[in-house]
């Protein structure tokens, strides 16, 4: 049945997004019964719905201005983004963003009082999950690619990477070869460092299978024809915490705004009427 808050009414799209946010939660899966877990999915969406509207309503009216500026600024990198012609009309894209505006405003102050974690606190948890905490393998590597695209034909990237090859076999350096052949130029085809898992699998296994100094042949991935080199490789090991120090503080914080967020919100909810509507009084609205 929907529900009012304040005389307003929640609409059901907003259930339906809450109950998907809600529901990518894999504890939920520990609910076998499919219509058992739908029901509970439902009910939390209702309460975090309901949530937001009251936040809503707080930021609604706070008769405190939003800065203006920031308003044209986000209002401009929007209409960027989405690739608004000069003539759009932006008044209803301000009017939403001065509604978030507000609300961010509203949230922040609401978690306010929420405490920093303590150097204690911090090292406890990594402590208590010290196995848990690894540096992921990084490596190091360069490549040559050509594309394979509507203005360049499999045929013609297959040649062009054969002809990077054969110059690669007779010993020309790799960083100019990358630059004679490579659809991907600059800094000699160096891709820098990155961890695993980055780039997509058929690149990866190519490259695992390396020494530090050694290149692969011609090999393929979603992207075209591919020929890298790896110039260095870090195995995984356990992080220390100095290596995860910010990632724990920054995790922690988040809670203990959540936990403060909630109290904030338990106070509107004491203070808000909120009631179920009749389905057919919510269809009339």
């Amino acid at each position: 049945m929907p529900f009012a808050v304040n005389g307003q009414l929640i609409a059901e799209e907003l259930v339906r997004q809450e109950a998907e946010r809600i529901g990518r939660d894999l504890r939920w899966r520990t609910i076998p019964d499919e219509a058992e877990r739908a029901k509970r999915i439902r009910a939390a969406a209702e309460h975090s719905a309901i949530n937001r509207i009251l936040v809503q309503q707080a930021a609604t009216a706070d008769p405190r201005p939003v800065d203006q500026n920031a308003v044209a600024r986000e209002t401009q990198r929007l209409k960027s983004q989405w690739g608004c012609r000069s003539g759009f009309d932006d008044t209803q894209l301000r009017l939403s963003v001065e509604r978030g505006l507000r609300m961010q405003r509203t949230t922040r102050e609401m978690v306010a009082e929420a405490t920093k974690p303590t150097a204690d606190q911090i090292e406890a948890l990594y402590a208590a999950n010290r196995e848990n905490f690894r540096n992921p393998e990084v490596f190091h590597a360069a490549h040559i690619v050509k594309h394979v695209s509507a203005e360049q034909p499999e045929d013609r990237a297959r040649a062009g990477i054969e002809a990077a090859l054969a110059e690669l076999e007779r010993g020309d350096p790799f960083a100019i070869v990358a630059e004679r052949h490579s659809d991907c130029k600059g800094n000699g085809g160096d891709l820098g460092k990155f961890p695993a898992g980055e780039m997509v699998p058929e690149f990866e296994d190519a490259i695992r299978a390396l020494e530090p100094g050694q290149r692969t042949g011609i090999f393929t991935t979603p992207y075209g024809f591919h020929i890298a080199e790896l110039r260095a490789r870090t195995s995984a090991a356990p992080a220390s915490l100095e290596d995860v120090r910010a990632d724990i503080e920054r995790v922690l914080t988040m809670m203990n705004e959540h936990e403060v967020y909630l109290r904030a919100v338990a106070e509107l909810r004491s203070r808000a009427d909120i009631r179920q509507v009749p389905a057919a009084q919510a269809a009339a609205s």
